[in-house]
């Protein structure tokens, strides 16, 4: 009946303010609990939002209910309910969870946020010139990639992009296409290709850029307002290649099916149900999803964003997979920053350029807590691994005092970084050694240094969120303090409830006149699969005096001519069956359709009367709930003291 999704809801409910405020003055406390005005003012105000008045009947309510949820908490610490594996489990989880959110530079995240918002309201068409360079070049092959590519820079200040495209480019998709990429928004495009792209004026071309591919320069062919996304869905009738008279059927019934959808013959679900051949989407009407650009076929998309008003459909269009119809069920064009925003912080926490974010905070913990490196001991460090000729290579298997040198090789904070723990990165990562250029020991040292520089300090921070955030320390309370008031309740209320049977015996007895039937009516529903009005005029008459049996036992003999159904309602419940006329006998008036005809006959109504515990069980149990809630909150009121600061509660009524 409850789930830990209680706890949550109830969380929402009874939220914690993030900051408390120097000099907060404690409104009210509980033994060692004592609880200021930031924190109670917030939850107030989540709670009415608009219809926060500060009254004193409104701040008096919640006053009182924050007290009885603290009050249940303290009572699940003096329980050791929060000693419980399972719940120091869920505490953990949930801590690791959040500090996830704390570990990255907010700044950072926001700034490149509202890039991404300000790009994504233009797309832009781009074509490129790439000189490829692999991920396990040479020095010199890095230097000659990027002569070449200086010398095709010079050309196309004075020459023709495309031209140079088809006779330079490394890129083998677009170089026959004169480097054309075609339209790209936002997030799509490696970070310095999309920076470029939305840095360079319409026709003109970006400086060299570098990308993991290698260097590129970009041209701007075109800039639009951003087609947005689309909910669309489509109808598809797929082809093969080849298979010239299949292909031809399908041209032809593509073609019929957009006819019967001009003329309105048929919905557009109904179709894709029947005849789409794209077993994902026709169940659901052959609705694909939200679409942007760059997801789909250029003609699939062309035709969908050519689509200028919602539940249009465009004309038959085909690509490799076949022929589609392609309709467009909402738009999106111009979403607000808010609207946009939590979208556009998810993706880029998934992005390549999240490194950046991460780099920044890495950068602001080794400021913040006297980052130091021991010179001494890395190039002692750097000089052992020079003596070792497999130190560059993926087979390296370090000596045993390497794997167990305590040297510290930096510090960050309290917390330091040995040699060992360098060893141990290096083996398990040996592209970092083996993969990288320049191919020197003291780059790959350098390399692997910046690794487990970057994992001490996220691990350092991680033991200061409870110090530098009140909102972590705040977040993590909320959660724990949540997850007990769960367990009290489910331990001293709702388990208490559904199995103290003595207990719900005692309390059913004692209010069992609130447990009662309303009149009730036994009603049967007869159903005559028969045109001839004759036939059933012969059946109702004969209703009126006998049983549904006998009715059946007469009239379906040679086929199923009589349904019937019994059913009793309660009075008050049931809107069609309040409308008849409660007098044993009443039959309704016929209703037709299809040729069944439809009545219900009035067998008997029963006097209200007092349920018995099975029949009321359920009721019995949520009252019973409320009474054991209500108890332990009066016994806690009379075991505790809670001290309230009168004059600090009056500050705040307005």
């Amino acid at each position: 009946m409850f789930s830990r999704i209680f706890h949550l809801a109830l969380i929402a409910f009874l939220g914690i303010s993030s900051v408390q405020a120097q000099n907060d003055p404690v409104l009210f406390s509980i033994k060692d609990i004592n609880v200021p005005v930031s924190e109670f003012s917030y939850i107030y105000n989540k709670t009415n939002g608009e219809k926060a008045t500060y009254s004193k009947e409104s701040l008096d309510e919640y006053l009182r209910l924050y007290i009885d949820f603290k009050l249940q908490v303290l009572k699940g610490n003096e329980m050791g309910l929060n000693d419980k594996a399972e719940l120091k489990r869920e505490q953990a989880a949930y801590k690791k969870q959040i500090a996830k959110t704390f570990l990255e530079d907010r700044e950072v995240v926001e700034k490149l946020v509202k890039e991404a918002y300000d790009r994504s309201k233009e797309d832009r068409k781009i074509s490129h010139i790439m000189v490829r360079v692999r991920e396990t070049a040479s020095e010199k092959e890095e230097r000659d990639a990027y002569k070449r590519i200086q010398d095709i820079k010079k050309q196309v200040n004075a020459g023709n992009f495309a031209k140079l495209a088809k006779e330079n480019s490394d890129d083998g998709y677009s170089k026959s296409q004169g480097g054309n990429l075609g339209f790209y928004t936002a997030l799509q495009l490696p970070y310095e290709m999309e920076t470029a792209a939305y840095t360079t004026a319409k026709g003109e071309v970006s400086d060299i850029i570098r990308t993991k591919y290698g260097y590129h320069l970009i041209k701007v062919d075109e800039i639009r307002p951003a087609y947005g996304q689309v909910q669309a869905a489509h109808i598809l009738l797929r082809t093969k290649t080849g298979a010239t008279q299949n292909n031809e059927r399908a041209k032809v019934l593509i073609d019929s099916l957009h006819g019967v959808l001009k003329s309105g013959g048929a919905t557009f679900d109904e179709l894709a149900t029947q005849f789409s051949q794209d077993r994902e989407t026709k169940k659901r009407g052959g609705i694909i999803g939200w679409i942007g650009i760059n997801k789909y076929a250029k003609p699939f998309e062309e035709a969908l964003f050519k689509l200028d008003g919602d539940k249009k459909f465009s004309a038959p269009v085909q690509t490799s997979s076949g022929w589609h119809i392609v309709r467009r069920l909402k738009a999106v064009k111009n979403p607000t920053y808010q609207e946009a925003k939590t979208e556009l912080t998810n993706k880029i926490r998934k992005n390549e350029r999240f490194n950046i974010v991460m780099d920044a905070l890495v950068q602001r913990i080794k400021s913040s807590h006297s980052f130091k490196i021991n010179e001494q001991n890395k190039d002692a460090l750097i000089q052992e691994l020079k003596k070792d000729p497999q130190f560059l290579g993926y087979r390296w298997k370090p000596k045993t005092n390497f794997q167990k040198d305590s040297r510290d090789l930096f510090t960050i904070g309290t917390m330091k970084a040995t040699i060992a723990e360098f060893v141990t990165t290096a083996q398990r990562n040996p592209a970092l050694r083996a993969n990288k250029t320049p191919k020197t020991v003291e780059a790959a040292v350098d390399r692997i240094m910046k690794d487990l520089v970057n994992k001490k300090c996220l691990e350092f921070e991680k033991t200061q969120l409870d110090k530098k955030y009140p909102e972590f320390r705040s977040l993590v309370r909320e959660y724990e303090e949540g997850i007990l008031l769960f367990e009290v309740k489910k331990e001293l209320v709702w388990d208490k409830a559904a199995n103290d049977d003595e207990g719900l015996k005692t309390f059913f007895e004692a209010n069992r006149d609130k447990y009662k039937w309303n009149e009730r009516v036994k009603l049967t529903h007869y159903v005559i699969k028969s045109k001839d009005t004759k036939t059933v005029k012969k059946i109702r008459a004969k209703a009126k005096r006998k049983t549904s049996e006998e009715i059946k036992e007469m009239f379906n003999s040679e086929k199923p001519l009589v349904l019937a159904t019994e059913a009793s309602h309660e009075q008050g419940k049931d809107p069609e069956a309040d409308a008849l006329t409660w007098k044993k006998g009443f039959l309704s008036d016929n209703t037709s359709k299809d040729g069944t005809t439809y009545f219900t006959k009035v067998e008997e109504i029963i006097p209200s009367k007092n349920k018995t515990l099975d029949e009321a069980r359920g009721y019995v149990i949520a009252d019973y709930q409320d009474k054991l809630e209500k108890d332990l909150i009066q016994d806690l009121r009379k075991n505790y003291e809670v001290k309230i600061d009168e004059e600090v509660l009056k500050s705040l009524i307005k």
